[in-house]
């Protein structure tokens, strides 16, 4: 093969190994989020650094998913036939995966516990009515509420011709401010016993709504570079100054509360670690050093986010009842990320079997 025409390919190449490396990144992080205790060590001092550090890291992974929406969908054109299209292709899609996926953990969960109850809450979850009965379900819901936002912010920056940098960028400076760094001050208030209700800045929008459209409208950022981040250099830079704000504060509130933020929460540094981080990735000329075959792992792997992460937490459930507590070795062996994350991706490459459950329960294209 040529070198011009290797060049090519890894230049067509480059934009979707980024984003997929991105997603593996971020479902890999989910997963953590939803199988590793904190604190992860026990003790202080070093301990403490080290359970901020993977602990806060492992939120990053929700951010990256709305960065890399908002990266790939904010600049297209929603108009006449192709906003039905949307809807059709990309909204009806999401939308019947969510409740295909409520009606199996429903199904499983009544197998164990059939109740009125169990069937209520199932009921609830589907039409979107309080809190989902499985901790992962509030990011659909919350992204078929968002989602329907895309063609709105799409036809707004259409309609802003060349202006539509400076109001995005102003819209994100903004939400930074109410959204993330007001929150943050009164989280680290409460850290020292203050009661202040974070969430509810900007007259109670913020939430988890406002959060991820303000992540969407950072992923269009990187794409058109709106804060004149150049050079590998400055971004590498970024990135290394994020990680230190982000476990600085995390091994601080770790120290004082026990905890780490919640995945819902405005907490501003790991918004700035999953901006910076997700800049650097799409735009390092690092992906120009890798195989077309490499590429291709991307890809597949990429290509089971979604199912991953709508299975994983019915995986990491079915273990924890099956093992008996106290084997504790068979349970550490099992329930740990890696073993979670193996087993979630077996039960989707099976899934994927089936034109159907790909297409519908996958979203495989």
């Amino acid at each position: 093969m040529s070198d011009a025409l290797t060049s090519t390919i890894k230049s067509t190449h480059k934009r979707s190994v980024a984003v997929d490396f991105l997603r593996i990144i971020a479902i890999t992080a989910v997963v953590c989020v939803h199988t590793l205790p904190v604190p992860i060590l026990k003790g202080t001092g070093l301990r403490v650094l080290i359970s901020a550090a993977v602990g806060s890291l492992s939120k990053i992974g929700v951010p990256l998913f709305l960065i890399i929406t908002g990266y790939l969908m904010l600049d297209r054109d929603y108009s006449g036939s192709k906003l039905k299209r949307f809807l059709r292709h990309n909204y009806l899609l999401l939308l019947v995966s969510f409740e295909g996926w409520v009606v199996i953990a429903t199904a499983m969960k009544l197998v164990v516990d059939p109740a009125i109850d169990t069937m209520s809450a199932g009921l609830r979850t589907m039409l979107c009515i309080g809190e989902p009965f499985m901790v992962h379900f509030w990011y659909m819901q919350m992204l078929l509420g968002i989602y329907l936002f895309i063609p709105v912010i799409a036809a707004f920056i259409k309609a802003c011709g060349e202006q539509a940098d400076r109001y995005v960028r102003l819209l994100i400076i903004v939400g930074i401010v109410f959204l993330l760094i007001f929150p943050t001050i009164q989280m680290m208030y409460n850290w020292t016993g203050g009661t202040s209700a974070y969430e509810m800045t900007l007259g109670g929008f913020v939430g988890r709504g406002a959060l991820g459209l303000l992540y969407m409208l950072l992923g269009y950022a990187i794409k058109k570079n709106l804060f004149s981040v150049d050079g590998n250099v400055a971004r590498i830079g970024l990135v290394v100054v994020s990680l230190v704000l982000l476990w600085g504060l995390s091994t601080l509130e770790l120290s004082l509360t026990s905890t780490i933020f919640p995945a819902t929460t405005g907490f501003f540094p790991i918004a700035f670690a999953a901006f910076a981080f997700a800049n650097w990735m799409i735009h390092t000329p690092l992906w120009n050093q890798f195989s077309i075959r490499f590429a291709n792992v991307l890809q597949y792997l990429a290509g089971y986010a979604f199912g991953i992460y709508m299975v994983h937490p019915l995986i990491h459930e079915v273990m924890a009842k099956l093992i008996p507590q106290d084997v504790s070795f068979v349970r550490i062996l099992s329930l740990n990320p890696i073993s979670v994350f193996l087993i979630s991706l077996c039960c989707c490459i099976l899934l994927s079997q089936f034109k159907l459950l790909r297409k519908w329960l996958l979203l495989q294209k």
